[in-house]
């Protein structure tokens, strides 16, 4: 998609959605009761975007484009998660159109490490005026993108080397917006840079570990690295003991459990013996 037609669709779902559910309240309001329930919204709106995605499956017309930049970003936030997004730039030529539109095109690592600024790709483009421009890649679809957010496991075979670290997080409290806890097992989120045996460009790996079993970690240093030869950007640091992000969240969350539980016997407590003392009280006496 464009960025002009991103930033356009962004705007018109900021405004179209909020707009449904009032108008969603509006006629529940004067029917007198629920016509339109909330659930139906958000299944209209999940159909839309998969109806529209289908559409340029089915309607996209294949046509060659030139790459003229690729971008491997990762995204991290202050709680310890992170995200990557592979992309590459294409220019697409529409019909009756002197300058190329710039497309920004979603890929798998493999084909991004395949494919190399300057060459021409076949994409499946659904055209519908100056702004608007949909596409990706032609062996990409709707299904495609689905499997995109079930991560599979490499399986190698495994290999050692160096890498550089091109960043490090160190994650030690969890932070919300009123109030900030220390975690029981710090971890690291680290960013590993190496250029793999039989390649001429370096890949940037991410690696969770456990602070205390890799100590040291800093920006610009190397470190030791096993990496599986079918997926390298799943390379491990060597020795390092996995980051437990979803066990520090859970202690924390057993904690407060606890807590709660704690109360609640504490009246419960309070509650059975005023029971006993009132039937006591009620009970005739002899």
């Amino acid at each position: 998609m464009t960025v002009e037609g991103g930033i356009f669709l962004f705007l018109g779902l900021l405004f179209i959605l909020p707009a449904l559910y009032w108008l969603s309240r509006l006629v529940n309001w004067v029917a007198g009761r629920k016509l339109i329930p909330l659930w139906l919204l958000v299944a209209l709106a999940v159909a839309a975007l998969a109806g529209g995605s289908l559409y340029l499956d089915a309607a996209g017309i294949i046509t060659p484009v030139k790459v003229v930049d690729k971008s491997d970003t990762i995204s991290l936030n202050r709680n310890g998660s992170w995200r990557r997004n592979l992309s590459v730039q294409v220019e697409y030529q529409s019909p009756g159109e002197n300058i190329p539109t710039p497309i920004g095109l979603r890929c798998d690592a493999a084909t991004f490490d395949a494919l190399r600024i300057g060459q021409t790709v076949e994409a499946r483009v659904l055209d519908l005026g100056q702004v608007f421009k949909f596409a990706r890649l032609k062996d990409r679809s709707t299904f495609s993108l689905i499997g995109d957010r079930f991560s599979r496991s490499p399986r190698g075979p495994w290999r050692e080397s160096t890498a550089v670290i091109s960043d490090v997080s160190h994650i030690t409290e969890y932070s919300s917006r009123r109030s900030s806890s220390q975690l029981p097992w710090p971890f690291d989120i680290v960013q590993l840079s190496f250029t793999p045996d039989g390649r001429d460009q370096p890949v940037v790996a991410v690696d969770v570990v456990e602070s205390a079993s890799a100590p040291g970690l800093v920006k610009g240093g190397t470190v030791r690295i096993v990496w599986p030869e079918d997926d390298p950007r799943s390379a491990k640091i060597k020795g390092a003991r996995p980051g437990s992000p979803w066990a520090n969240w859970f202690y924390g969350l057993g904690e407060i459990l606890a807590i709660g539980a704690v109360v609640i016997a504490f009246f419960a407590v309070i509650g059975l013996r005023r029971r006993m003392r009132r039937t006591k009280e009620r009970a005739p006496t002899p």
